[in-house]
């Protein structure tokens, strides 16, 4: 036994040694051991080059899980699924106005509801006016930004002992704007003025296009006095503490054009993350990141990893252009009414705001037309019906008669559903009295009408009022 191993080895090498003179298979065999400390040191610098990026990638998770805060509120309300970005969701954006004195408390300055489709990939944003009045647990009718101040401030006597009072002033708030949007807020997203300032500068400003100038002579500083503040119309670059001026001025203008203004913001920061390619970029990323770690605090499941893979993928292939914007606002809901700077809004407009909301910009390109006929005896009633629709942006065709009818009808004819989903919402008509396609006993299709209401004698009169 001893004498066979030593044979076999001379075999086997022989097997391997090259044909040709000596000096050849020295020569081959010297360069078959240089490929193999060649390939030793490929392998090696790979290994080199990918632990910076494993480590970077814990880095990353570690660093946005900081960003993940408990939702407060009751375990009915909120989601618990891993699969969040498959099915459409809503998050809150709250922009919190958080002095570093304290003397005046927190509040939140900025509400927006996002809407999102994960699957077609287009988002929505609903703007509410912070003067609104909506109802706040423990509190009663309040502004509806009252809502985080009053949580931040009472979150043991809410949410129990040791509750974070920013995660208890994002509990309230969502659980008030779900009951005055009628619809669940899944996630909450707040950020600090501060923060988001910094945030701007560090992603090196954004271009946006200004379409006519602001000019507040009395914007809030943060010493509590004043300024005056001016920034011209036209395509620039605006660093942080000018973005955050645009986002927040009011006294030049109004609260709802304040609201168009931070829509037009967020549209612009997204399409400069996306144009500077934000996510190849490590450093800028890593700085990204590192910024919104200290300012941003969210119940988004980012503490997940494929949760957070899921959500930064989104949020690479969402189109701008496929972000519609809509805000409560008096052109497109009706004020019951207003006391002080309080706001009392028509709640049958605001439901119909919400179905725009679940629309998104869906309801843009379908371009309905429709057609408002009338089957009760009040001459002129179908006419002042499409009048009131007109004024809240639906496209309506000339109103005409039909037969007699009791009851009041919706029919979709040509396949319109985000504009039926908005104008049933908008009447207040039940599933039952819509039709996504038409009934056995439909009346034959008005020319060139999509979307026909037939009105009936259990018509609401609030119909043919203008908001």
């Amino acid at each position: 036994m001893g004498i066979e191993r030593p044979r076999r080895t001379e075999q086997k090498q022989r097997r391997t040694l090259p044909k040709g003179s000596a000096r050849e298979r020295v020569a081959l065999l010297r360069a078959q051991r240089r490929r193999r400390w060649r390939w030793w040191w490929v392998t090696g610098g790979i290994v080199l080059l990918l632990l910076p990026a494993l480590a970077g990638a814990g880095w990353l998770w570690q660093t946005v899980a900081g960003m993940r805060q408990p939702d407060l509120r009751p375990a009915g309300t909120v989601v618990t699924t891993n699969a969040v970005f498959r099915q459409p969701f809503t998050v809150l954006l709250l922009g919190v106005d958080r002095r570093p004195d304290g003397s005046e408390g927190v509040r939140s300055d900025t509400l927006i509801l996002a809407y999102v489709h994960p699957t077609e990939r287009w988002a929505s944003l609903l703007s509410i006016p912070r003067d609104t009045v909506a109802t706040i647990s423990g509190l009663g009718e309040q502004k509806i930004n009252v809502a985080y101040s009053y949580g931040y401030q009472h979150a043991t006597e809410l949410y129990g002992a040791g509750a974070d009072p920013a995660a208890a002033g994002a509990a309230l708030t969502a659980e008030t704007v779900a009951q005055f949007l009628n619809i669940p807020v899944d996630y909450v997203a707040q950020i600090d003025f501060t923060g988001f300032e910094r945030f701007i500068d560090k992603l090196g400003g954004v271009a946006i296009d200004v379409p006519y100038p602001v000019l507040d002579s009395s914007f809030p500083t943060a010493d509590y006095g004043y300024e005056r503040i001016f920034i011209p119309a036209g395509l620039q670059v605006i660093n942080g503490e000018t973005a955050l001026k645009y986002a927040r001025s009011r006294h030049g203008s109004s609260d709802f054009e304040r609201a168009r203004r931070q829509q037009m913001l967020l549209r612009a920061v997204l399409e400069t993350v996306r144009a500077r390619g934000v996510f190849e970029q490590a450093s800028l990323l890593t700085a990204l990141i590192d910024e919104a770690r200290r300012s941003v605090k969210t119940t988004l499941p980012i503490d997940d990893p494929a949760a957070l893979r899921e959500l930064m993928t989104l949020a690479q292939t969402i189109d701008s252009q496929r972000i519609a914007t809509f805000s409560i606002n008096p052109r497109e809901v009706a004020i019951v009414a207003e006391i002080g700077s309080d706001i009392y809004w028509n709640r049958r407009d605001v439901a119909a705001m919400v179905e725009r909301l679940r629309a998104g910009p869906r309801i843009d390109a379908e371009q309905a037309r429709i057609q408002v006929l009338n089957g009760t005896p009040v001459n002129g009633l179908a006419a002042r019906i499409s009048r009131a629709l007109a004024n809240a942006n639906f496209q309506t065709l000339p109103a005409a008669n039909t037969d007699r009818r009791e009851t009041t009808i919706l029919i979709d004819y040509t396949g319109k559903p985000a504009t039926l989903a908005r104008l049933a919402g908008h009447l207040g008509l039940p599933a039952s009295q819509v039709f996504a396609t038409p009934p056995d006993d439909a009346p034959p299709q008005p020319l060139g009408a999509d979307i026909v209401l037939l009105i009936g004698q259990d018509y609401d009169p609030a119909w043919a009022m203008a908001p």
